[in-house]
């Protein structure tokens, strides 16, 4: 896309970054680079350059592949956006669905064809409906969701496991809830709820707090508590979340959500400590009033973007093909990487910085080498913990996977004792 063109403020918006600014407070967002929210790969180019064919039309650009019935199984690959939306449609319908924890490369249609991390496996036999009516809703989800869905005749892979593999899960239907009102956001919450009802066509039952006692927790096998304070949830409501979590379930928070149930001790996991804060508590410093704005404004996270370093081989990243992902933060909520090995899905990278302000402090003391997604172990179940908000403002797709794969695969995320 060259910028010589009368376009060039909108190819400005979709890419460029910055790290230079003239004021430290800002009312919202200071990072708009639309490319990240997309997690898409680019590059800049300067120099005579052949840029090629104009794209006058995307006729073309995108082709299904062609459905045709199969015997044994079907194939979703979970790198597709939709690919969720999908399982869920499947789910909806009574179809028995499995899951692949670990790559495989297969033959279809005489071609070689590899599948990831969290390829969704429909199998035609031991299943509650005919074959008849499965392979139409396969067709049917197929181009309601705009999804290609592979059909294959054998179970035996080229390479990597083969569909009879222990690394194949049977998958649930997620029944979820989330608690809204009082102290809880309500932008999150409607983030959420857009998410899920208006992108996936899946119901989640949202909770006022004041009623939470009246719950049966045990309709559901996935809680989610966006950013807020909790107040209203006393000793004896965290003991009915930890107990239902205990029993296998999954508890999903974010932000000052997962601050919350750091301190609460729900989870074993830490903050980053501000040492020189605690350093300089019986020694307070006077300050000129009138740069009080100033001072408070720039320590704040307003709206930035930064890169996490993801391990792609974990269900709650699975579809990601990069190990590299830029991820929005607006947030002063810092999660010390678990200290075990296998818990930190997502960690800020040394030189993390992609656009927006932020000050020295905060991202040399608090960002660098801290986790923007964690998972901690309680009982059977287990506690999703993200710094930041994956969901934002309805228009981050390249991190709102993270949160659904939580929802969706939650039920076999573990963390192994070391």
């Amino acid at each position: 896309m060259p910028t010589n063109q009368l376009q060039y403020r909108m190819v400005q918006t979709m890419f460029e970054t910055y790290d230079q600014y003239v004021d430290s407070v800002f009312y919202d967002a200071s990072a708009w680079s639309v490319a990240n929210f997309y997690n898409i790969p680019y590059q800049e180019l300067t120099g005579n350059i052949s840029l090629g064919k104009e794209v006058t039309d995307i006729k073309g650009f995108v082709k299904s592949n062609e459905f045709r019935p199969s015997k044994y199984a079907y194939l979703i690959k979970w790198e597709d956006y939709n690919a969720h939306a999908a399982l869920y449609y499947l789910q909806d319908h009574g179809v028995r669905t499995l899951s692949s924890f670990k790559p495989f490369e297969i033959q279809i249609n005489n071609k070689l064809e590899r599948f990831g991390y969290g390829t969704v496996l429909i199998p035609v036999s031991r299943q509650a409906i005919s074959k008849d009516s499965l392979d139409r809703l396969v067709k049917s989800v197929s181009l309601e969701c705009k999804i290609d869905i592979w059909p294959t005749n054998t179970g035996y892979s080229t390479s990597g496991i083969d569909l009879g593999s222990g690394n194949i899960n049977p998958l649930k239907k997620p029944e979820v809830a989330m608690l809204v009102e009082g102290s809880v956001s309500s932008y999150e919450a409607g983030e959420v709820w857009h998410l899920l009802d208006t992108r996936l066509n899946m119901p989640i039952t949202k909770v006022p707090i004041r009623n939470f006692k009246r719950l049966d927790l045990d309709n559901y096998n996935t809680l989610v508590l966006v950013s807020g304070r909790y107040e209203g949830l006393d000793s004896m409501d965290r003991m009915k979340i930890s107990s239902w979590v205990k029993k296998g379930n999954t508890l999903i928070t974010s932000r000052s959500a997962s601050e919350w149930a750091i301190k609460q001790k729900l989870v074993k996991e830490k903050l980053v400590e501000d040492i020189e804060d605690k350093k300089n508590a019986d020694e307070p410093t006077r300050k000129p009033y009138v740069d009080a704005r100033e001072n408070i404004g720039k320590n704040r996270v307003g709206g930035a973007i930064f890169e996490v370093e993801l391990d792609i081989s974990h269900p709650l990243a699975f579809g990601y093909t990069r190990k590299s992902l830029p991820v929005y933060r607006n947030s002063t909520v810092w999660l010390t990487p678990s200290k075990n090995s296998y818990a930190t899905v997502a960690k800020y990278s040394k030189n993390p910085h992609i656009d927006g302000f932020i000050t020295k402090k905060n991202l040399n003391e608090k960002l660098k080498g801290s986790a923007s997604l964690l998972v901690s172990k309680l009982g059977s179940g287990r506690v999703v913990l993200f710094a930041d908000n994956p969901n934002f403002r309805g228009s981050w797709y390249g991190t709102n996977k993270l949160f659904l794969n939580a929802i969706f695969l939650g039920q076999h995320v573990n963390v192994p004792n070391e």
